[in-house]
């Protein structure tokens, strides 16, 4: 026995709901503070350009007499040319210095959602992460 069409529909929209809703939640950038945009300088530890979300490593001086290795998450590969067509797997090496934009993660953990990417040789890459805004200040309108 069928069910009736309605029935159908209204269980065909709810799996459709439910579909989008988890890829949805899978790209959000709710890991990050996407109100604070921040910048550090440090050397790479390894460039990861892969789906589905690409990531540098960046190990950056503490100023406590050692290193963190930062993390910085992006999007894939296609997602990065199609925001700026000088991502590519060798754009970066281990080793480089490189100075990084990005918001952080809300959990004050060394990593953030890579913003902007600024090579040893002075060429600033963006990045497909939603630009991050520098916070605004208390009472000001912009």
């Amino acid at each position: 026995m069928h069910a009736p069409s309605s029935v159908r529909l209204a269980a065909l929209s709810l799996l459709a709901l439910l579909v989008s809703a988890t890829a949805s939640a899978h790209h959000s950038q709710v890991l990050f503070d996407m109100n604070k945009c921040l910048t550090l300088t440090g050397t790479v530890r390894d460039w990861q350009f892969l789906s589905p979300h690409s990531w540098l490593w960046v190990v950056v001086n503490n100023g406590k007499g050692s290193s963190d290795v930062w993390g910085f998450e992006s999007a894939s590969p296609p997602q990065m040319t199609e925001v700026e067509h000088r991502w590519s797997r060798d754009v970066v090496k281990k080793g480089d210095k490189v100075t990084v934009k990005f918001s952080p993660l809300k959990d004050g953990r060394t990593g953030g959602a890579l913003n902007i990417l600024t090579l040893p040789s002075g060429v600033s890459l963006r990045a497909a992460t939603p630009a991050c805004q520098p916070a605004k200040a208390p009472g000001h309108t912009y």
